[in-house]
Parts: C-alpha cells; structure tokens; sequence
C-alpha cells in the first residue's frame, strides 16, 4: 500500500469529529477508490485487461521471511474479514469501509512500525472506535454463512462470460491491446496424458509422481448462471487471500495490499464462467481450486489459488496434469492454454511441462466460437471471435477472408 494513499486516509480520519458508535464509525471517510475496488459490485468490462502478477509456486521452495502472517491470517480472522465483507456485500453501509475492516479485524497491526500500522493505530486509538469495530465485528460473525455455503451474486452466464472474454485477453484479439505471451501446448501431438509426462524433463515427471502420490480429492464443479457460484463460499476466499499473501507479502506495509488484491480477486474469480476444479484434504476441508474456460478449440486455465497448506502437496502441478489430460481427451480442443505469467521464472517453470511462451497467442490459439461446459454451450460471441483471416491456411485464402470481411458478406 503506498505511503500517498494511506496519507489521504489518514488526513481524511483526522477532519472527521463523530461520535463513535458502530453506525458512526462506518461513516469514516475511504478514498473512493478502494472502497470501489473491493467493496462495491464489479462491473464486466468484456475487454478490461486483467493484471495478475504470478511468480511461480513456492511449493518445495526454501520458507522466507513471512513477518508473521501466518498469525495475521489465522482461521479466525480470515473469518471476521469474510464476514465483514459478506455484510457489505449484502448492501449493510455500515461495513462499506475497507480501511475499517483490517482495523477491526486486524487490532494487533496497529502496534506494528509500519506506514499501515500507523494508519491503525490512529483510528483504533481513538476514544470508543475499539469498542466500536469489535461489536461490528460480532455483529458480522452473527450472520456469516456456513463454511461451504455458496454467497456470491447470481450473475447471469452472458455477464460470466463476458468477465471471462477480458481474462482470456479478448483486448488482443480485437486489437484493443496487447497482453503478455501466453503459455501454449499444443495437445493435438498427444495420444495421451501419460504420453505427454513421458516427454517432460526427469525432474518434472518426478514431481508429478509426488503430486499423483498425494491423497487429496478433487472434484469439477460448474459454474451456472443465475446461481451462486460454487467456490463464492469462506472455504474458497480462504484459499484466494492466503495465496496472494503468501505470495506478495515481502515486508510489513504489503500485508494489506496484498489482502486487497486477495477481496479484489475473489470477486473476480466468483463473478466470471467455466468450471472450478476443487481440491481438498482428507478431512474434506478445501485446500485449493483452479478455474477453466473452454471456448472454440482452447482449454484455458484462467485461475488458481490455493492455501498455505495446498503450497507444500504439488496441487499447482496436478491442475495443470489434469488441464493437460482433460484437453487431449476433447476432440473440439487443440490447445491448452495456461495464460500470461508475471514472471520469467514462472515463464521458465511452465515450459518445463511443454508450455511455450507464445507473443501473438491469438493467432495460433484458436478462440473462435461459443463457450462450452458440461451442462452444454453458452451464446455466440461473434461479433468478439478472433476474425477468421487468422487462421486461414493459405495468403490467398486470408486475403479472400479479409475481402469477405470489408464487404460485409
């Protein structure tokens, strides 16, 4: 969180003179801005380009310094933050400040030396804002759903999948924008999944074995439209703030970004199509969940979080295994399509399972055509399809497609 931002909250607390009761207290100023970005409905933006900053899973990585988050982001106040943001969600005002949930959630930050810290203290030091946060706090856990009970917003399956188009990097298809390279395998080479692991280097059929080797479930799930998305649930938000905390938090002043871009994703995630693949331990607690979209002939693995506890037992390398697999089952698919990566390392690890980084990903991944699920296909995106030029076989045929394309006809 940058120093600027947390001034203006900070001059904006201090013009503020209430008396601080739960009802006061939520009135407290926030710059719009984050208050929007993860408090207030989203708004689908088909092409908004989708930012994602990856660096590659640390599973069987040296442990580093963690600050300890680990305490910060117990069951317990992973709960508390849910429930607050459920109630705001739900259209409750008092709890449509974000600034005022990590103060309520996380107290004990304000005693930390940081900018954030800071910023905290200078609210929860305040005559009666420390009585004020808990009893909203108590409030909100009064009303928070069951662990796996499913909370999101029934979008409809057009508005899920027109969140999905700007995930995909549509932008760069209708030449809106350019996106990093995208991670391609061509599966069409392919007779089988295990035929594809024979072609990886020793060292990552090794690891496959482990991830195989592992006793963890996993099971597909839909995303329907005009229901709750499956993984809109505690159980999955858990999984999305622990992965981008453990992979962002480098010092004390990134911990609540980084839980900012977790609420931020979360609702990216649970507004947007396909199917989630869920993985959970023996105990049946949800250890992790990617999420796929199939659209004409590519099989996009669009996101993947995953707990603390995910991050030691392979679960990133199974999903991509099972990407893999699932792929050269489907006729309909030639490629399957891991995304963008923040990072070269992370560029680096998925071509050691045959993924090549691929700069104009659009003309070779062919996206042409309706999403496709379990349950059936979505409606026509055509006027948004990758226009047919590109894939033509020959300069005379992309020329006539051009032509045809000018005319109208």
């Amino acid at each position: 969180m940058k120093l600027s931002f947390l001034l203006v909250i900070l001059a904006a607390i201090l013009q503020t003179t209430l008396t601080f009761s739960p009802a006061s207290v939520a009135r407290l100023p926030i710059p719009a801005a984050c208050a929007s970005r993860c408090l207030a409905p989203r708004a689908h933006h088909c092409l908004a380009p989708r930012a994602r900053r990856c660096p590659a899973p640390r599973a069987q990585q040296q442990p580093q310094q963690e600050f300890e988050v680990t305490a910060r982001l117990s069951d317990e106040r992973v709960e508390q933050l849910f429930a607050w943001l459920n109630r705001a969600f739900a259209g409750d005002a008092r709890y449509n400040n974000l600034m005022l949930a990590f103060a309520g959630v996380f107290r004990e930050k304000a005693d930390e030396d940081s900018a954030f810290g800071n910023a905290l203290a200078d609210i929860t030091n305040r005559p009666g804002v420390g009585d004020a946060l808990s009893k909203l706090v108590e409030e909100a856990l009064a009303e928070m759903p069951a662990e796996d009970e499913a909370v999101g917003q029934p979008f409809p399956l057009r508005q899920r999948e027109q969140g999905c188009l700007g995930a995909m990097g549509a932008g760069q298809w209708t030449g809106q924008y350019r996106t990093r390279p995208h991670a391609l395998l061509d599966v069409r080479g392919f007779a089988s999944v295990d035929e594809w692991a024979a072609s990886l280097p020793r060292g990552s059929r090794r690891t496959l074995v482990k991830a195989n080797a592992e006793d963890f479930s996993v099971a597909s799930r839909p995303i329907y439209g005009g229901e709750p998305a499956p993984h809109s649930t505690l159980a999955h938000f858990r999984c999305v703030v622990e992965h981008e905390v453990r992979l962002l938090v480098d010092s004390p002043d990134d911990f609540f970004d980084a839980l900012q871009q977790g609420i931020g994703r979360y609702q990216n995630c649970v507004s947007q199509g396909g199917e989630i693949r869920e993985y959970r331990d023996a105990a049946g607690r949800v250890l992790a969940f990617s999420q796929e979209a199939t659209k004409g002939r590519v099989m996009r693995g669009q996101w993947f979080y995953a707990t603390d506890a995910a991050a030691k037992r392979f679960v990133w390398f199974h999903s991509v295994q099972e990407l893999v697999r699932r792929a050269i089952a489907d006729e309909g698919v030639d490629y399957a399509d891991l995304g963008p990566s923040g990072t070269d390392a992370f560029s680096e690890l998925k071509h050691k399972y045959g993924f090549k980084s691929v700069a104009d990903w659009h003309k070779v991944a062919d996206y042409r055509g309706p999403f496709r699920y379990s349950f059936g296909k979505g409606e026509s995106w055509a006027a948004l399809d990758p226009p047919d030029y590109l894939f033509e076989t020959s300069a005379f045929e992309r020329m006539r497609a051009i032509d045809r394309r000018n005319l109208g006809m």
